[in-house]
């Protein structure tokens, strides 16, 4: 059976939640998406904050995650954690720590890749994180030394998962363009020969423009099915959605309500796609902390007032826009559509 990291009917694992929003109740989250800190160690030309949000240099302090820890962590079984690079993070592992202990099932992380040799790190991930993903970058052209290096990195590392038996996985993402198709079948064997447990592609984004819009992907997706084919033993995931073109419809933001993100700012934003963007930030918590923040009323008319007319992000096809497309069609035909979903398995069910 076919499983799938990314999908837009995977909050049906959270059939309780899904019912109860439908029913027009509170819900908590399935997933915190949080920015631990906006500091990173590379500056990419395909990263969207590597400018506007690093300049502020904000890092949340233990004392705001244990606040927010205790809030979220017996309600919402999902942690994405990101950055910046949040392995840069002096309090990297107690921040692990505190969210396992406060009662997030599953936490996931998202790294560059840069210290993921360094013991104290890997002891931290292997100890407390469900899975790691490492970006790749510097591979489009060809097998460049940083490239390289990473790849020796993941080798080693998982070699040491192994060898101590570790739960950890350790996976990879690689951005997609119809460019780079004649390198990806040469990257994802790299990546998957070094010892990633998965290789994972999604569009690259043009952010240099009034709307951002996905680069062009024509023959991406055959080419990534033409590598699966080719090695059907491997875990080989991408985001089918997102490379569609058709429309998609929602006359308010509903994934939000189910996918919580939060900036290294202390400030919550609409979408994971329009972090650091003001006009999209619905909640400062560090002005408004309480236990009933994520119902604030702020928040609750900024997710009515988006819609599929008018977000300027909804070419991108991030989560934000998947999910409310998914939960609209499900408000519009009145039943949840178990049937579509019958033949997949999600992976990390937790982290939609």
């Amino acid at each position: 059976m076919e499983k799938k990291v990314f999908f837009q009917s995977k909050m049906e694992k959270h059939p309780d939640r899904v019912e109860d929003y439908l029913a027009g109740k509170r819900i908590f989250p399935i997933t915190m998406e949080l920015d631990i800190t906006q500091v990173c160690n590379r500056a990419c030309s395909a990263c969207p904050h590597s400018t506007s949000s690093q300049s502020a240099h904000k890092t949340l302090d233990l004392k705001f995650l244990d606040r927010l820890f205790g809030i979220l962590g017996p309600n919402t079984p999902g942690l994405l954690m990101t950055g910046g690079e949040p392995t840069i993070v002096p309090h990297f592992k107690e921040t692990l720590a505190l969210a396992k202990a406060k009662g997030f099932k599953d936490i996931a992380i998202i790294s560059n890749g840069f210290n993921i040799d360094k013991p104290h790190i890997q002891d931290a991930l292997m100890e407390y994180a469900t899975s790691v993903r490492v970006s790749q970058y510097d591979w489009q052209e060809k097998d460049s030394e940083p490239f390289i290096d990473t790849l020796k990195k993941i080798e080693n590392f998982r070699a040491r998962i192994d060898r101590e038996k570790s739960g950890l996985h350790l996976s990879t993402s690689t951005l997609t363009q119809s460019k780079w198709i004649p390198r990806l079948e040469s990257v994802t064997r790299q990546v998957l020969d070094a010892g990633a447990h998965w290789a994972y592609f999604h569009p690259f984004i043009n952010w240099d423009t009034g709307s951002p819009t996905l680069s062009g992907q024509d023959g991406v997706v055959e080419e990534i099915e033409r590598i699966k084919s080719m090695l059907p033993s491997a875990e080989i995931y991408y985001p089918a959605e997102r490379y569609l073109k058709d429309k998609m419809h929602f006359n308010k933001l509903h994934g939000s309500y189910f996918l919580f993100q939060l900036g290294a700012d202390g400030i919550s934003y609409a979408g994971t796609d329009c972090k650091y963007e003001p006009q999209y930030a619905t909640l400062d918590l560090n002005e408004y902390f309480k236990e009933d923040f994520l119902w604030h009323p702020r928040r609750i008319e900024m997710f009515s007032s988006i819609n599929s007319e008018n977000y300027r992000h909804i070419s991108l096809k991030h989560r934000p826009t998947v999910f409310s497309h998914y939960i609209q069609s499900v408000l519009d035909s009145g039943t949840v559509m178990q049937n579509r979903t019958a033949d997949l398995e999600y992976a990390y069910e937790n982290i939609i």
